[in-house]
């Protein structure tokens, strides 16, 4: 039986390596072909020589590559897809978003990252970080720890370590639960404990080392993993449960968080009113007060048997003096008092003073004229504040400047309700 299929092998190995050989053929020729006439171009042209179509052009920044080229000799962008795209119209590409969707941009940025690594060595840690970066971005926690790893093997004196080591232990903590979903517990345990050494204070991971403990049925090493995660987070309500029905004693700072100290609100910004220049030409001069009416005639008395009049007192503002008592109108004039002054009107009587000369009015009191470099008068309580300046936004954390904060994500965190 064993010598049949020794026999039968050779040609069922040369039928693979024949159809092998025959899909892979296209693929090859694929990037020197014109797909308009069908025409071979040589690997140092850019165009056909028989159409002139552009056969290994970049959709993102519009270079002309040769045809030997793999990626874009500019933007350094993978070009074995973008010679796939080029065959669809561009309206249609752009309707349907062929190769714009998120995900296809980072993996052409990791395949470009890749490429940069390997033709510029120079720069390999700025390039080893963006790729883990990505892979975080793309949710690939396994490789994205590996690459975490390699970063901080090859650059382990990095101000960034600290920043590296949270998202290490992160990525493990989320490849140790892809390995807790599929019933592999102890290489879920391998990558919780490598999370907590990592990161200390990754009280989640701290959890899920509780939890596999507690389904082995170990429940001292449990209750140890939950009280590490309370001390990695204080006051965490999922650890206290655990803790309590492990019937293990909670030091009493553990069972409240920390408190922040309240952040000071940002003092208003003082913003001095602008003070236009006012020329002396353009101040407004303020309107004349409006006319009262008339008097009405008072009868005329003797001047000895009647007695002198009380004057009321004025009603006017004070920066308006009263006329003087030698300037009164005669009624021939047709000038009258106002009624608000108190001043009582004139005998209508003819008498020896009536051929007297008609008296001059008086002078129109000056305006006073603002300076051009007066400050604007404050505010009536009746107007609008100015308005407060906005508050400081919350400082966020960046890629290269996180430090001290590691980055936590809420999903496949253990629960209460996953215990219960």
């Amino acid at each position: 039986m064993s010598q049949f299929h020794l026999r039968r092998l050779p040609p069922i190995l040369l039928t693979l390596v024949l159809v092998v050989a025959w899909l892979s053929g296209p693929l090859l020729a694929l990037k020197n072909v014109c797909p308009n006439c069908g025409a071979t171009a040589q690997l140092d042209q850019t165009h056909c020589a028989k159409c002139g179509r552009v056969l290994n052009k970049c959709l993102s920044c519009g270079t002309e590559n040769k045809v030997a080229e793999d990626y874009c000799v500019t933007c350094f962008e993978p070009l074995a897809e973008m010679r796939i795209l080029s065959t669809i119209a561009s309206d249609v590409r752009e309707e349907l978003r062929l190769g714009a969707s998120e995900r296809a941009q980072l993996e052409r940025e990791l395949r470009k990252l890749e490429f940069q690594l390997e033709k510029d060595p120079a720069n390999r840690k700025v390039y080893l970080y963006r790729r883990a970066r990505i892979f975080r971005q793309m949710d690939f926690a396994s490789r994205e720890a590996q690459a975490w790893q390699e970063y901080l093997k090859e650059f382990p004196d990095t101000p960034k370590r600290r920043t590296i080591e949270a998202f290490l232990a992160d990525a493990l903590r989320k490849w140790g639960y892809l390995f807790y979903q599929q019933g592999q517990r102890e290489e879920a345990m391998k990558r919780f404990k490598e999370a907590v050494a990592a990161n200390p204070l990754c009280a989640e991971a701290w959890q899920w080392i509780g939890r596999l403990h507690s389904e082995a049925k170990e429940y001292q090493a449990a209750g140890d993993a939950y009280l590490e995660a309370l001390k990695a987070k204080p006051g965490d309500k999922t650890s206290i449960h655990f803790l309590r029905g492990l019937k293990r004693p909670i030091p009493p700072h553990l069972l409240t968080a920390p408190k922040t100290p309240p952040t000071p609100p940002a003092p208003p910004a003082t913003v001095a009113p602008a003070t236009p220049s006012v020329s002396p030409a353009a101040t407004p001069i303020p309107p004349a007060p409006p006319a009262t009416a008339p008097a009405a005639p008072v009868p005329s008395q003797d001047p000895v048997s009647a007695p002198p009049p009380t004057p009321n007192p004025p009603t006017e503002p004070a920066a308006q003096p009263s006329p003087p008592a030698g300037l009164a109108s005669p009624a021939s004039s047709g000038q009258t008092a106002p009624a608000a002054t108190g001043i009582p009107a004139p005998s209508t009587a003819p008498g020896p003073q009536s051929t007297a000369a008609p008296a001059t009015p008086a002078a129109p009191a000056p305006v006073a004229v603002a300076a051009p470099a007066a400050p604007l008068p404050a505010p009536s309580p009746g107007a609008a504040p100015l308005p407060s300046a906005p508050a400081s936004p919350t400082s966020s954390v960046g890629d290269d400047d996180l430090e001290h904060a590691p980055a936590t994500e809420e999903e496949d965190a253990p629960s209460t309700g996953q215990e219960g």
